[in-house]
């Protein structure tokens, strides 16, 4: 028969190694928790690596996409909305406290156009544009451009019948007031509350 050897009492760590080898791997952990793990999953980043190697943005970007589809499943209580002329422009204004977000949406059906512009009174934003097909899920969304930015303009063509439109959420430690225009081919245009 074959025996396994057992080890010595000087083989097997002491205690003392044991909880050293612990604390080494908590302090590992807890250096990578702040640096990868906070700006990459949260956008928060303490201590600066984060945005130095890129995880910041990313992060952001992934709250701001979570909080745009939370945005998008809340219910919506209907507010009454003017009558649209034909090619009339209709303008829009938000002001988002720190760390607020909020949507601007057009109903529309696929094919339709609108010219739009949107400017904040200064400081840059998170946006996202994305729009969800008409009777979806709340997390059927495709989403067409986002970014940082204090303002951007252009054309907007529909790919499907349903709302099209931005989420911001303001990432400043001031308000930040948004102004959004457009004119085109909607039958609604207004910010969600």
């Amino acid at each position: 028969m074959n025996q396994v050897p057992q080890p010595g009492i000087g083989e097997l760590p002491s205690l003392r190694q044991l909880n050293r080898a612990t604390l080494i791997a908590l302090g590992a952990a807890a250096v990578i928790l702040v640096t990868t793990v906070l700006p990459a999953e949260y956008g928060v980043d303490p201590t600066g690596i984060g945005r130095v190697l890129g995880l910041t943005e990313m992060g952001e970007t992934k709250q701001a996409d979570a909080a745009s589809h939370a945005a998008s499943a809340a219910p919506v209580a209907a507010s009454p909305v003017p009558a649209l002329k034909a090619g009339e422009p209709v303008e829009v204004k938000l002001t988002l406290a720190p760390n607020e977000g909020r949507e601007v949406k057009a109903t529309m059906k696929a094919g339709g156009e609108f010219d739009y512009r949107w400017a904040t009174d200064g400081p840059e934003v998170r946006f996202e544009l994305h729009g969800e097909p008409a009777g979806a899920a709340s997390d059927d969304y495709t989403s067409y451009e986002k970014g940082s930015s204090a303002g951007a303009s252009g054309k907007f063509r529909a790919p499907f019948d349903g709302t099209h439109g931005w989420y911001w959420k303001n990432r400043t430690g001031q308000p930040v007031t948004i102004t959004v225009t457009a004119t085109g081919d909607f039958e609604k245009f207004a910010a969600l509350p």
